[in-house]
């Protein structure tokens, strides 16, 4: 069995991907992964600063803080500014190139843009420069203690000959699951073709717990984010063949939703088609795998993610599945989907109102939302909801975009003082309490005079306060008051 090592060169690595199966995938610590991780964290890409690993992010922080000025972080940020690089970019050009401090091409270099390589060779100098190759050796027990950790959900559970079959795709790839540490609460797939190889398929996954000793917890759960991450490597390609026909009905349905698909980090319509294929696939999984209870719960979320339409997709899907002999891959399938989006536009309006219907109210606040006359000795803002709500910890943030909090909002956050009743997340849900019925949230704060204030309830994943007993969501609701100058100032 393959086994990550830091002292281990990309021969071996490149070796092992050619005899692996679906059976075996490849899964370790990417030294790649993580030092591209580290350069796009340092140029500030909000995406690559969501991390909850705190010692780890501190040692990052320790050793290549101090590289904040380099070249390399320099032209990062032009990705960044220039050509819209973040997210799912990043990781595709980590997985292009070998491992550092060499970082040579991987792929052909008329591939990518000169202004790609142009980053690599500042990156290959930054590895040097700033000892990377030391900072990763220091942390080899972490490292192998994610791998086994990430080791034993996969490969027990992970569905991969299942996927193979489910779109039709004879075993053509190698699958590579990575554990992403440098930033642990996001997660990406991407697929490259590297010269004289097969297609390499990666998941690259965060993390969003760590146990007494502080090393991540990989739970069975991440099975379906695995298989959501595998996906995208099948049903991308899809899209992108289909992209004419989709173009027809797809940007319409992306207007209505387009708030709600922009919080969630998809800026465009052939995200959400992506997306659409690669949930509906996971409907199917769950079913196959967990059975119809797991699958009406990952769909009330979807529905709060105002992925309105995925039960209907995974429905249809379901007719493809039970005629394979009609249609042997979903690719043979597509005219029916590129036939179901068509159907949509027309349609996804009146989904949109039934469903925000159903969701629950904010009906007063103790202070009036957007005064400018707060009195900062205020020590409790009281919020009424319409209906009994319930609380799944992620309830109360400071305002957030698609990448996390926006610029600044920590700083007007206002601090919180009560503890939790029932939270394990208590950087977010400490200060608050509900009451018995469910209808009147008590938060608790401290704030300072002549200070502006911003907080938001729920996120527009549809984590937060949900209707009891349907588990609707109330929608992203945004709290911003200033504070009033103290007396005598």
């Amino acid at each position: 069995m393959w086994r990550y090592s830091a002292g281990i060169g990309l021969t071996l690595v490149v070796a092992v991907a050619q005899t692996a199966t679906a059976q075996s995938p490849r899964i370790g610590v990417d030294r790649r992964v993580e030092l591209m991780a580290i350069l796009f964290k340092l140029a500030g890409n909000p995406e690559y600063n969501q991390n909850n690993f705190v010692q780890y992010n501190a040692d990052i922080e320790r050793q290549f803080g101090p590289f904040r000025s380099h070249q390399a972080v320099a032209l990062a940020r032009g990705l960044r500014e220039r050509h819209n690089t973040g997210f799912s970019g990043v990781m595709g050009i980590a997985i292009r190139v070998t491992d550092p401090p060499a970082l040579r091409e991987r792929v052909p270099p008329d591939s990518l843009s000169a202004d790609v390589w142009r980053f690599a060779d500042a990156a290959r100098r930054f590895a040097v420069d700033s000892r990377a190759d030391a900072f990763f050796a220091a942390h080899r027990v972490l490292y192998d203690s994610a791998n086994a950790r990430l080791r034993r959900p996969v490969e027990r559970e992970a569905p991969f000959e299942w996927i193979e079959r489910f779109f039709g795709v004879p075993a053509d790839r190698d699958f590579v699951v990575v554990p992403l540490l440098a930033n642990s609460q996001t997660n990406f797939g991407n697929c490259v073709h590297p010269q004289g190889g097969r297609l390499e398929c990666y998941s690259i996954l965060g993390h969003y717990a760590t146990d007494s000793a502080a090393f991540p917890v990989y739970d069975s759960g991440f099975v379906q984010t695995l298989v959501h991450e595998v996906s995208h490597g099948y049903a991308n390609p899809l899209d992108d063949a289909h992209r004419a026909e989709f173009e027809r009905s797809a940007p319409r349905i992306y207007g209505v939703v387009a708030d709600a698909m922009q919080l969630q980090g998809y800026d465009r319509w052939t995200s959400m088609v992506n997306e659409s294929l690669v949930h509906a696939t996971v409907a199917r999984y769950l079913l196959a795998h967990k059975g119809a209870e797991r699958l009406q719960a990952f769909l009330r979320d979807e529905r709060a993610g105002s992925w309105l339409w995925v039960e209907e997709l995974s429905d249809l899907f379901g007719g493809y599945e039970a005629d394979r002999r009609t249609y042997p891959a979903l690719a043979s399938f597509m005219p029916r989907v590129i036939g179901y989006f068509d159907s949509l536009p027309d349609r996804v309006p009146a989904m949109q109102r039934r469903y925000d219907a159903l969701r629950p109210r904010v009906v007063s606040l103790s202070i009036e939302n957007g005064s400018e006359t707060v009195d900062p000795a205020l020590r409790e803002i009281v919020v009424r909801f319409d209906r009994p709500v319930s609380d799944d910890g992620w309830s109360v943030l400071p305002v957030l975009g698609p990448s996390g909090p926006v610029p600044g909002a920590q700083e007007r956050f206002p601090k919180i003082t009560w503890k939790a009743l029932d939270s394990t997340r208590a950087t977010f849900a400490v200060g608050k309490a509900l009451d018995s019925a469910g209808t009147i949230l008590r938060l608790g704060v401290e704030l300072e005079p002549s200070r502006l204030y911003e907080l938001q309830l729920n996120t527009a994943h549809g984590h937060g306060f949900r209707s009891v007993p349907d588990g609707v969501p109330l929608a992203p609701y945004r709290i911003r008051f200033t504070t009033r100058a103290a007396v005598g100032r």
